[in-house]
């Protein structure tokens, strides 16, 4: 799971975050990031926690999706209110696609910094690579001339004087000396060195600087990163800055002035008016107090009305349970019907009692019979038969 191939620990993600940072600078990583209202990337800002943890990992996301874009991936950029699990399953599942290791527990990709995330981002680096290219000079003659001014001022000449005034004492010898420099070390020259005599009328030699001091001129091109530039602008704005100071200080101690008379107006008016309304004020909190002694009754008197209520539906439902009771007995003491039953149970008990008469009457017809047949001479076979 290791870019670079090294053993885990602090020190390789802070390795790793150096790497990261110089080969995002090779890509103009600042061109696509700070207009969005991303911050510059420091050389340990994804090797240690940072203070606001959900920037960096958002930070780390945007700049992981907008790498495997690079690739040739269509991902979608994430946003501040999406889910950090759905958000860190989503680049495990574009990481595989685009064939990084991916292989790295979610809590440590959630966290945004750590050895998983350097790691991650500098292998998307190395898979995305970078072309050094040849570099690009200008030819010598592509400057354009400086135009000449026929009316350019005269004072051109202190200029010229004052770089020709800069000669060094060795040039000045060479001068001198007849154009060698070797005079002034030879021994044995026993003639004085004088000044040479110019041939050339002064006025000519004005005509002719006149002349050529225009095309002297060299066009120099500023540029906005080197540093006497940066100087200068620096001392402007120090110059701006300075002019500034003194009205602007006049300004605010005026301000501070009328600030100060405003407060001790507003200190007087309220003292003023609670002197005023000092008796409305008693008699504000006395009624207060009533108000507050007021609602302790009533919250006395709303809970003795929610005990009798309790109480009155306890007996409401008793007194319901007693009437259906009494309801039923009623209606069990005016129905009929159990003496119809009861007539009915009897006039069968009659009917019975009549079939088991005559039963009886026709075993005891039976038993005479019997018996008579029995006491006759000669009818003990016909008893038997």
């Amino acid at each position: 799971s290791n870019a670079r191939g090294e053993a885990p620990g602090e020190g390789n993600s802070f390795a790793m975050m150096e790497e990261v940072l110089e080969r995002l600078k090779l890509m103009d990583y600042e061109k696509v990031f700070f207009p969005k209202g991303f911050r510059p990337l420091t050389h340990a800002f994804f090797a240690m926690p940072s203070s606001n943890p959900a920037e960096q990992f958002h930070y780390f996301t945007t700049l992981a999706t907008w790498l495997m874009n690079s690739l040739g991936n269509d991902c979608k950029a994430p946003s501040h209110y999406d889910d950090p699990n759905a958000t860190v399953a989503n680049l495990t599942m574009e990481l595989r696609k685009t064939g990084v290791p991916a292989d790295y527990p979610p809590i440590k990709l959630k966290q945004g910094h750590g050895e998983a995330v350097c790691a991650v981002l500098l292998s998307l680096l190395e898979k995305v690579g970078h072309e050094f290219r040849k570099p690009h000079h200008r030819p010598e003659d592509a400057a354009e001339e400086a135009e000449v001014d026929d009316g350019a001022a005269l004072d051109a000449e202190d200029g010229v004087a004052d770089d020709v005034g800069h000669l060094t004492e060795d040039d000045e010898d060479i001068y001198y000396g007849g154009g060698t420099a070797a005079g002034k070390g030879e021994e044995g020259g026993s003639e004085p060195l004088t000044a040479i005599q110019p041939s050339v009328e002064p006025e000519e030699w004005r005509l002719e600087l006149e002349r050529v001091l225009p095309q002297l001129k060299v066009q120099v091109v500023s540029d906005g990163k080197e540093w006497r530039t940066h100087v200068a602008q620096a001392r402007a704005h120090f110059d701006a800055v300075g002019g500034r100071v003194a009205p602007a200080a006049a300004a605010l101690e005026r301000v501070r002035g009328e600030v100060a008379e405003t407060v001790e107006m507003v200190r007087k008016t309220e003292a003023k008016l609670n002197a005023q309304c000092e008796e409305d004020v008693a008699e504000h909190a006395a009624k207060q107090r009533d108000l507050a002694a007021k609602q302790e009754e009533q919250a006395a008197h709303l809970e003795r009305t929610n005990a009798l209520a309790a109480e009155l539906a306890q007996v409401t439902e008793e007194l319901r349970s007693i009437k259906a009771r009494m309801d039923e007995r009623g209606s069990a003491m005016t129905d009929s019907s159990p003496i119809v039953k009861i007539k009915a149970a009897l006039g069968k008990l009659r009917q019975d009692a009549r079939a088991m008469d005559v039963q009886i009457g026709v075993a005891s017809h039976r038993l005479t019979a019997k018996h008579l047949s029995s006491s006759l001479p000669g009818g003990g076979g016909l008893g038997v038969g």
